[in-house]
This record gives C-alpha cells, structure tokens and sequence, in this order.
C-alpha cells in the first residue's frame, strides 16, 4: 500500500507513542491531548503518572476519540489537560491539504474507528488496521521502541515551521479562530470528564510577541468560544483554564518559532511545572 510522506514521516513516532501507553496504562492518572503547541510543550516527568499523547495537527475530533480510548485503557485516570489553541474551534484535520492523513494513521493505531466524510480517509484507516492486524504491529514496536523518549514526549524529535510562512500560518489561525464547528467535541470531551469524574485543564498554550502583535486581538475575544463553553454548563467536575497565551514570562527566545516552545528549553519546563501544580492543587483540594 502506497502512504503518504506525512504517515511515513508519523508512523514510528506515533507508534512509539502507542507502545509507551500501554506500558503505563494502569499507572496512568492525567492524560494530555492536542495538537503540537501540546506535544513539545508538557514534559511528563513534572507530573508523575501523566502521560503526553498531543502529536502534529491533532484536532479536537481526534483529541476526544483518543480520550475515549484512554478511558477505556487506563482504570486510574483522574484528570485531562487539553491544549487549545487560536486555530482550535475551526482545525478540522480531515480537511488539511498536508496532514488530513494523520488522522487515519492515529484512528488505526489507537483503534479509535473514526469515521471520515472522505471516502479515501476511510479507505486508508481500514488498510493501515489490516496491515497492523497482519503484523506490522509487532515490526512497528519493535522500531518504534528505539527512539527517544518518554510517557509520550519526545523531545528529540520536533518541527519548526518556516519563517516565510508566518504570514501565511498566522492568517490561516485567524480564520480558523472565526470558523466554527469544532468545539463540539470539546463539548463532548467536557461530557465524558464530567460523568467520569475527572478533573479538566484546558491549557491555553504560549506564543511569541510577534504572533500576538501579528494577530492583533485580546484573548478574551480570541477564546470567547472556549470562555462560553467552559462557563455555561453546570459540570459536575472542575474545569480550570490556564491562558498562558498574554504571558510574557515566555520570553521569545524560549520558542523554536512563532508559536512552538523548545521541547529542551527553560519554557516547556516553566509550562509543564504551571500545569503539574495546577493539577496538584486540584487533587488536593478534592
């Protein structure tokens, strides 16, 4: 079967990922879900029992399959951190014209049986299933078991979007922040928390100066969907934001770009720390 560079360039990060989950499935008390703001910005080693499954252009869609999965995974889960971004309301992965392909990869390798609108995306999901089903699962752990990392975060392996297409990425955020549709599976994410009994943690993730200057808006009006949702339902379990987007503490030298921090750098430490004592405070106030 003929995949594209993007499931190429995926699979064995994705499968690393895969594997290390369920090593740690029964220790497993916070998960954390998102795009890749998420996957180089949390460091699970500041949260004992966490585990980091945000990878490359992730969506909310995909984002609550892999959390119903991981309920049904992990028996001890507590608490979610979800990364949402300015692009959040309107990505939809399916839709991308690069990365539409990731998201059969992770329906395939998680077992999520997503359904797509695409008939080539559900062609795909079901061939890279019966590829996994015929073997390949035991050749990919063996490979994928290789790289670096831990509890889902690895370090080594990160992408810098190119300056030259700041312009063009930024406007692209801007309409995807207008459009709307997404946030339904935040709702759905919120739903499943909320009658499970796990705390939530929407991490509203860093950016530099010149994205924020660039964008040209409060956050308040950027995350006004974010801001309704979380605050017009009567969950029964906590749901905390940390907006960390208007923090100028993240010095622009701690990102790799405009809006990625250094997986190796003092700002995932800063951030992953904010988000441990966050969920820390929380349990020990339950």
């Amino acid at each position: 079967m003929d995949v594209s560079q993007v499931v190429r360039d995926s699979i064995l990060r994705l499968g690393a990922k895969r594997v290390m989950l369920q090593n740690a499935k029964d220790s497993l008390k916070t998960i954390v879900l998102g795009s890749e703001q998420g996957d180089s910005a949390f460091d699970p080693a500041y949260l004992p029992g966490s585990f980091n499954l945000c990878y490359r252009s992730l969506d909310l869609k995909h984002c609550y399959y892999l959390y119903r999965r991981v309920t049904d995974l992990c028996p001890n889960l507590k608490n979610i951190v979800l990364f949402y971004s300015m692009f959040s309301p309107g990505h939809v992965l399916e839709r991308s014209p690069d990365d539409s392909d990731i998201g059969p990869l992770v329906s395939a390798l998680f077992e999520l049986d997503v359904e797509y609108q695409a008939d080539n995306l559900n062609a795909l999901a079901k061939a890279l299933t019966r590829q996994l089903q015929d073997g390949m699962a035991a050749t990919l752990a063996r490979e994928a078991v290789q790289l670096d990392g831990y509890d889902g975060f690895q370090p080594a392996y990160r992408s810098v979007a190119p300056a030259a297409q700041f312009d063009r990425r930024v406007l692209s955020h801007i309409r995807m922040n207008y459009e709307t549709g997404a946030d339904y599976y935040l709702l759905k994410i919120l739903a499943i928390a909320s009658n499970l009994g796990h705390s939530v943690h929407v991490v509203i993730p860093p950016v530099t100066g010149m994205y924020r200057e660039a964008v040209g808006a409060r956050s308040s009006i950027i995350f006004r969907e974010l801001i309704e949702v979380v605050g017009s339902f009567p969950w029964r379990v906590p749901v905390k934001v940390l907006n960390a987007y208007d923090d100028e503490a993240y010095e622009d030298a701690f990102f790799v770009d405009s809006d990625h921090l250094d997986a190796h750098g003092k700002g995932t430490r800063m951030l992953s720390q904010t988000i441990a004592d966050q969920v820390g405070a929380n349990e020990a106030a339950a």
